[in-house]
């Protein structure tokens, strides 16, 4: 039997490749991965046991309880004074799936969307397992800063396109739009009549401001915005796997419908957990927030020091993307990396055809960890050949 060319045309990532390779080192630093290895909080653990014990052990909504959405909301309307109701969020296992779901709702055969990269490559294929045609828009480089070039994008739309992606505070780049920015690209979605999908994730995750701006409060409606958000990245959830997303009344009716055959809902104690930590998490966020910005300090003076790396300050999530000169092939670059000093970063090909040339540190992780990855990565900078 011939399987589908959606499916089989989807690549296996450089990514994979090497955390495989690395999952089977012992002592392997694994800094490839996009999550903490710091515990999620016990709080939000405790909450979930007690959840359990206490019965939430069934099936829900598959949009999710109706207590967890109006819990959503109200924290969306605290961080940017936005008012969402309810029946405008749907919480999913995972923000993956949330994604994966809204393509599905407005992308098919025929149809092309502009995805902003270097990107996670979770946005691309599922453009390609829909049917539809990726455009890639690559930032632009300003000195040593990324940047939106606007006119890139309405380059690549026409009167296919039906949706624009973007992903901000950004993974891999750690770049973060601006206002001016959201505005532009999201008249540009109401102009060709394509839906926005703005992935949020690391949106607590940003260094010199308290929060990242949201496209929540500059859409003047809800039919041409979609949100995706998470609580893997801002409470350390990330195998528990709770996301959501926010959006018009019909496109999260449409949405819940089609995921109630793909996953049904998040699990029911998760989602009691998930509850307690939007609810009690602020201090949390806090400590993790200086955390990071003090590992990030760590891995700019580390990386800003070793010849021939140039990396453009990240505004925000918990990533350093650095530019190596010379480097052609970062799949094989990490792969040396790893095996002869076992040092586990993702290559800048796993996101993109924009991202060669680069490398991804995930600096999520403790000061003494870090410091012997970077102290690898310098010896490694200066024996080994980059090309």
């Amino acid at each position: 039997m011939q399987l589908r060319p959606e499916i089989t045309s989807v690549p296996e990532s450089p990514l994979v490749q090497i955390a495989t390779v690395a999952e089977a080192m012992p002592g392997a630093i694994k800094l490839c991965y996009g999550e903490p290895d710091l515990p999620t909080p016990e709080f939000i653990c405790r909450a979930a046991n007690e959840a359990a014990l206490g019965g939430h052990t069934f099936y829900t909504h598959t949009a999710g309880y109706s207590a967890l959405r109006e819990a959503i909301a109200e924290k969306i309307r605290e961080l940017h004074d936005v008012s969402y109701a309810p029946d405008e969020i749907m919480t999913s296992v995972g923000g993956s799936m949330a994604i994966y779901s809204a393509i599905r709702a407005c992308v098919g055969a025929d149809d092309n969307a502009v995805v902003i990269t270097p990107a996670y490559a979770i946005f691309a294929n599922g453009i390609r397992m829909s049917g539809g045609e990726v455009r890639a828009v690559p930032l632009a480089r300003d000195g040593a800063r990324f940047c939106l070039d606007i006119e890139r994008v309405r380059h690549a739309m026409d009167e296919r396109t039906r949706m624009i992606v973007v992903n901000s505070p950004s993974n891999p780049t750690g770049w973060m739009i601006d206002a001016d920015e959201q505005r532009a690209l999201y008249q540009l979605a109401v102009e060709y009549d394509a839906m926005l999908l703005a992935d949020e994730v690391y949106e607590r995750l940003a260094f010199g401001e308290p929060i990242a701006p949201s496209f929540a409060r500059i859409a003047g409606d809800r039919e041409h915005l979609i949100i995706i958000n998470s609580f893997s990245k801002t409470y350390n959830m990330t195998g528990w796997r709770l996301g959501w997303a926010q959006a018009s009344t019909g496109l999260i009716r449409a949405m819940t419908s089609s995921v109630e055959f793909m996953t049904s809902n998040a699990a029911a104690m998760v989602q009691q957990a998930g509850i307690v930590a939007l609810r009690d998490g602020e201090p949390h966020v806090r400590e993790l927030r200086a955390h990071y910005a003090a590992r990030r300090a760590q891995v700019m003076d580390a990386l800003g020091s070793m010849p021939g790396v140039s990396l453009p300050a990240p505004a925000g999530a918990f990533y350093a993307f650095a530019r190596i000169e010379g480097l052609d092939d970062s799949s094989a670059f990490t792969m040396r990396l790893l095996r002869q000093h076992g040092v586990a970063l993702a290559p800048g090909s796993a996101f993109g055809g924009a991202g060669e040339g680069h490398v991804r540190l995930c600096f999520a992780s403790t000061e003494g960890t870090l410091a012997r990855a970077l102290d690898r990565l310098r010896e490694f900078m200066a024996t080994a050949p980059v090309a």
